[in-house]
């Protein structure tokens, strides 16, 4: 189809017999073509593709025969342009258009532009067919919409939707326009209309080109209208009178009446405009002249304004702290002072801007916000047929660019006071604004992305992880609708600016989380966009950033992460930066913690240049000082990011200054104490404010390390009560402030904050399962936490302070003994793993509290971290079981293999067990007795990163016990705890009797389990006659009373519609990477989606929120699978059966490994029959239930029939991994005697 071009003239050089039937044939292909072209159709539509077909090729066939025998087919080529633009326009909603296509019609069309007269009508129509070929996305959609690259280029003016290829082919359009318009009038069919119509076109053609460059710094100025002039006798006669006038409105205007004036105001100063268009404003009679003389005669100067603010302060000074109009005061004074900084930078004082207090909802002044404050501008019926369409584009959006507007002013004010509110107020008016934007829109695009980039200011700047996830959630929302659109390039500025943002976030997430999922599809966006782009962009470098950084990540998913401390630059550059960063602190500060960024990024590389020359003691003591410095500004409300990380780095210079020696060694290991203790507290704050278990695990990560280096430093110098306080600090935060977000808004209310109160209950989910990012939650996820926990006293900086010290306050040994001697326990014990030290280990130690006794330390040196070769072997031999397990595809043999290596690295395991730690232990705490045989001992385990993964209770050592070995829980009742707080919450809660409440017993819903039916059936026929069955059920009589969907789990857990007393559960559970997404596996409600059928320990945690906290916890047991193990994260002890217990269960007794077997079920019926027959209390049952499996000499109880009883028989109950799986956590206390 790519002939070359006629000659202009047309003409050829046939001689008029063999050519007259191709001339004839290309006569009939050229009518039937304008016929096509000329048919009757809807406006603004084109042939259909099916019509066009038959025709092009037709006239392609005939293109060619006129080429080859040398005839003039100057009339074909034009045609084949027109249809071939028209084709190309029928298929512009096409997802995969031909641009080869597009580029031929464009050849052929432009030569006809090029050749034809301005009068010539097929010019004309190939003129016409250019144009919209060259910006097809001018054209309205079918239904009658804009494309979003027209909405940004004509309403909007936004530039950053242009690239250099549209820019060119508008150009391109603006000239071939001005050839339409250069048309002869009154020449059909060139009427007056159609020569108006022509210079519109031409005109919105140069407003697109014109997009970006606007030409004042506004978006709601007008652009020109109505002039209303104003004498004034000079600047300051004139704006304190406005300002005045002003002061008088606020007692009468609604909030946001008052801001969208105060939006004028700014720009009026700013700008200093005098023919103002405030006419077309729709503002208030009483307004306009106030706002003129504000304008008048140029831009006021700086002493002007800052006399106007500090004429507003002292009204607001003077106002009493309730009076309705101090909101919109506060405000006038400092959008006052923006418009001060924008003329002149560093001048305006911030310090004294008071941030109006949040209105409750609805807006306190009542009404309907858009109807005080509209979408579009009223205006005058006789003034719109005078508007041009930049004005009409103006007025229908002026609402939305207010908003704007305004929120650009208060990000503004976020940075300059370090007041987060402000963001909640920038976020909840672009929030408003995007609400009353055109789906699909630009506005809607543009604002979308100005909502989005305040929620990722929102999380660094003293926000929560909720924030955070509410940033990407709009950020992927806004990509779906920008490539549903599909008419702005991927190249264009708005769009790269999407993917870059999309991006941070996606590799902030995916860090944080461990979730690597989103990151094979962005490496491939990514590499995709730098491909695309000219060599010259310099966009290319920010994406080659964001490639790195991705593949850094996905490099240390694969390998064993070390903590090395600052990444380490090269040295010349590290030089080249600390230079850089010292010169900049005699910068002026342009944002509230500017100085705390600069310092605190100073001492980190001074730290890390001091860790390399050890030779250089000068660098670390200005490391010291400059990271002393930024603490002290932390304490000081001037600064938010990173606090946990420098506070903790500040330790460790301590530390390394301390073990180099010099004159400053004794105060550093004093100071190493209060900064570790404050990065605690720092840390606690942050796990407070996030929404969820899920976001306070990534927050919660290191106060594990914190804590247990505190505790070493304790250990060191002799001081075992101060180790149990400081393990305290760091150990189960995610469960401890789990527990003390249910008690925020009782504490409210006692603060005097009932307001805060109702809005922190109505904030809680009803549902735990419900959608994490409700549209009408707060504008900013996390602002309701921050000024309900501001209330308490925590907040960004204050450390250890009194308010994190009431909701998460850690146990003390005295409280701890205290609650052993309640419950009859005869020890609590925290197992702590060595740490290498740089010139030799320091021992692992038992931690021992007893009742009425201080706390003593028992050296376990073979305790060491990492844990050992007998723990290493077990746990790869663990993980490798697990995935054989979970893999479908696994044949027998490979299960078989991976079985056997686990249970004999277990065996080893648990004798190493008993060496390192039981028996020691067991001698140090075993009660005397003086009278008759000694009874076992009650002991609680707190086992201290990855111990959590040894079942101690399994220790064993060889001897003259059954079968050859004697067993910890032979020697003793054993129960564990994630920390001591978390013993004392579940010490102090009653119990559910079991024939108080309901009983429900749940089989597996995936019918995978053999066993679980048997298990649940000889539950329920023995030990609970009356009992609920959920699941499924193959021979069981009667019907299931439900399916067993999460909901309805947690409906009968803690906190739900109607808490059971006692809840069995035979189904599958998966130990997660993530410990919060540990789930148990049930039935998946119809219809839902995929892992709809997850109960997570997250849900579990949430889904408690409701629970009192005086209430009586039932027994919950989870009979199979891995629900109490924890794959990572061990110290926050996160599984499922700690999150059961507090989510407010008495007793929980779960599984360290997978068991789905008869013998299993069969110790689960003895449990049972124990609990219930024998009357003991769930730690003592489970223990008789697991002494039961190793006696030789065992005999049935009346639980076990049928397949159980044949089960009972089999010679090998004693192995370990039949038995050894099951742990108790909740309450330790023996039933009271009688």
């Amino acid at each position: 189809m790519a002939a070359g071009e006629p000659a202009a003239a047309g003409g050829g050089g046939g001689d008029g017999t063999g050519a007259a039937k191709p001339r004839e044939r290309a006569a009939e292909a050229v009518f039937e073509a304008w016929r096509l072209l000329g048919s009757p159709r809807a406006p603004g539509t084109w042939p259909a593709e099916e019509d066009l077909g038959p025709v092009i090729g037709r006239l392609a066939a005939v293109e060619r025969e006129l080429v080859e025998s040398g005839e003039d087919f100057s009339a074909v080529f034009v045609c084949l342009g027109l249809l071939l633009g028209a084709r190309c326009m029928s298929r512009r909603e096409s997802p995969s258009p031909d641009p080869g296509e597009r580029a031929e019609a464009l050849r052929r069309l432009r030569w006809t532009d090029r050749n034809g007269a301005l009068a010539d009508t097929v010019a004309l129509q190939a003129r016409m067919v250019l144009l919209v070929l060259l910006a097809p996305w001018a054209l309205p959609r079918p239904d009658g919409t804009r494309t979003a690259l027209l909405d940004a280029l004509l309403a909007a003016a936004d530039g950053r939707a242009l690239t250099r290829t549209l820019r060119r082919d508008l150009t391109e359009a603006r000239e071939v326009a001005d050839r339409i318009a250069g048309a002869p009038v009154d020449q059909a069919p060139f009427d007056r209309e159609f020569h108006r119509q022509s210079v519109r076109i031409k005109q919105d053609i140069e407003r697109m080109l014109a997009a970006g460059s606007p030409p004042s710094g506004s978006d709601s100025e007008p652009p020109s209208g109505t002039e209303t002039h104003f004498e004034v006798s000079g600047i300051e006669d004139a704006l304190l009178p406005a300002v005045r006038g002003l002061l008088d409105l606020a007692g009468s205007y609604s909030t946001p009446r008052f801001t969208r004036v105060l939006a004028h105001l700014v720009v009026a100063l700013r700008s200093g405009f005098d023919d103002s268009s405030f006419a077309l404003l729709g503002l208030d009679p009483e307004v306009v002249p106030l706002l003129g003389r504000a304008a008048a005669r140029g831009a006021a100067d700086a002493d002007g304004v800052r006399r106007a603010a500090d004429l507003v302060l002292g009204a607001l000074r003077a106002l009493p702290p309730g009076a309705p109009e101090r909101a919109r005061v506060a405000r006038l004074h400092a959008y006052l002072l923006v418009a001060l900084d924008s003329l002149a930078p560093g001048s305006a004082d911030f310090s004294a801007v008071e941030r109006p207090a949040p209105e409750p909802e609805g807006d306190g002044d009542g009404g309907d916000r858009f109807a005080e404050w509209p979408v579009g501008a009223t205006v005058e019926p006789g003034l719109v047929p005078h508007l041009d369409s930049r004005l009409r584009d103006f007025v229908a959006h002026l609402g939305l660019r207010e908003r704007r507007m305004a929120a650009r002013f208060d990000r503004l004010l976020a940075y300059r006071t370090g007041d987060p509110g402000y963001l909640e107020d920038a976020a909840a008016l672009l929030g408003e604004a995007v609400r009353a934007s055109p789906a699909g829109s630009w506005w809607a695009l543009a604002l979308g992305a100005d909502l989005a980039e305040v929620l990722e200011h929102a999380a660094m700047f003293g926000g929560s992880f909720h924030d955070a996830e509410a940033s990407l959630a709009t950020l992927r929302g806004l990509r779906a609708a920008l490539e549903s659109d599909g008419s702005v390039p991927p190249d264009a500025p708005f769009a790269l600016g999407l993917v870059l943002s999309t991006a941070d976030l996606e590799l902030h997430r995916a860090q944080r989380t461990g979730d690597h999922r989103a990151l094979p599809s962005l490496r491939e966006e990514l590499r995709g966009r730098y491909a695309a782009l000219p060599p010259q962009s310099g966009r290319r470098e920010e994406l080659a950033e964001r490639l790195s950084r991705l593949d850094e990540l996905s490099a240390r998913a694969r390998r064993v992460r070390r903590a090395t401390g600052p990444e380490r630059t090269g040295p010349e550059a590290l030089e080249q930066e600390i230079a850089r960063l010292r010169r900049s602190l005699a910068d002026p500060e342009i944002y509230h913690d500017q100085q705390y960024d600069r310092r605190a990024e100073l001492g980190l590389l001074l730290f890390q240049a001091a860790l390399r020359d050890e030779k250089a003691p000068a660098l670390l003591d200005e490391a010291v000082t400059e990271l002393t410095r930024a603490r002290a500004l932390l304490a000081g409300g001037r600064g938010a990011k990173h606090r946990v990380d420098i506070l903790t780095k500040l330790a460790e210079a301590h530390v390394v200054r301390a073990a180099r020696g010099g004159p400053h060694r004794h105060a550093d290991r004093r100071a190493f104490v209060q900064v570790t203790r404050e990065a605690l507290g720092e840390l606690a704050a942050d796990v407070l404010l996030q929404a969820g278990a899920d976001h306070g695990l990534s927050a919660a990560l290191s106060g594990a390390l914190l804590s247990r280096r505190l505790a070493f430093t304790a250990l060191l110098t002799r001081r075992p009560a101060d180790a149990v306080a400081d393990l305290e600090k760091g150990r189960a935060l995610v469960l401890r402030t789990a527990a003390a977000s249910r008690s925020v808004p009782e504490l409210l209310d006692a603060a005097g904050h009932p307001q805060l109160a109702r809005q922190w209950r109505a904030q809680v989910p009803a549902r735990a399962l419900a959608d994490p990012h409700p549209a009408a939650g707060p504008p900013v996820p996390s602002a309701l936490r921050r000024r309900a926990l501001t209330v308490l006293g925590v907040r960004p900086g204050a450390g250890e302070g009194p308010g994190v010290r009431q909701l998460v306050g850690a146990a003390d040994a005295a409280g701890l003994t205290a609650g052993l001697a309640a419950t009859g326990t005869d020890a609590l014990v925290y197992l702590v793993p060595g740490m290498p030290l740089p010139s030799d280990s320091f021992p692992g130690h038992a931690l021992i509290l007893r009742p009425g006794a201080a706390p003593a330390t028992l050296p376990l040196p073979e305790l060491k971290d990492p844990g050992g070769p007998s723990l290493e072997r077990y746990l790869d031999a663990a993980a490798e079981r697990s995935r054989a397990l979970a893999d479908p595809d696994a044949d027998a043999s490979r299960l078989a293999g991976r079985e056997e290596r686990w249970q004999e690295a277990l065996d080893t395991l648990c004798e190493w067990a008993w060496q390192a730690v039981m028996g020691p232990l067991l001698a140090a705490v075993r009660p005397p007795a003086p009278d008759g045989p000694a009874r076992p001992p009650r002991i609680v385990l707190v086992p201290c990163g990855r111990l959590g993964a040894v079942p101690w209770h399994a220790a064993c050592t060889r001897g003259p016990g059954e079968h050859g070995h004697r067993y910890a829980c032979q020697e003793a009742v054993l129960g564990y705890a994630p920390s001591g707080a978390q013993f004392l919450a579940a010490a102090g809660r009653r119990r559910i009797p079991p024939a108080a409440g309901r009983q429900v017993l749940v089989a597996d819903p995936e019918l995978t389990l053999p066993w679980a039916e048997v298990e649940t059936v000889a539950l329920r026929t023995a030990c609970y006659p009356g009992a609920l069955r959920y699941g499924e059920f193959l021979t069981a009589d009667g019907t299931r009373d439900a399916a067993g969907t999460p909901e309805e789990l947690l409906a009968v857990l803690p906190g739900g519609a109607s808490p059971a007393s006692v809840l069995h559960l035979s189904c599958h559970a998966l130990a997660a990477p993530r410990p919060t997404d540990s789930a148990l596996r049930l039935a998946s409600p119809p219809g839902a989606g995929r892992d709809a059928d997850r109960l997570t320990v997250a849900a579990i945690l949430d889904g408690a929120a409701g629970r009192r906290p005086d209430a009586a916890g039932p027994l919950v047991v989870l009979s199979a699978c891995e629900t109490d193990l924890s794959t990572r994260h061990h110290d926050e002890a996160l599984t499922l059966a700690t999150a059961l217990v507090a989510g407010g269960a008495a007793d929980v007794v779960g599984s360290r490994w997978a068991v789905r077997d008869g013998p299993t079920s069969v110790m689960m019926a003895v449990f049972h029959h124990h609990l219930t027959t024998g009357g003991l209390a769930p730690p003592d049952a489970l223990r008789a239930a697991q002494m039961w499996m190793l006696d030789p000499h065992r005999e049935p109880p009346p639980t076990l029939g049928g397949l159980l009883r044949r089960e009972a028989a089999r010679p090998d109950l004693h192995r370990l991994h039949h038995w050894a799986a099951f742990t108790h956590q909740g309450n330790p206390a023996p039933l009271p005697a009688g």
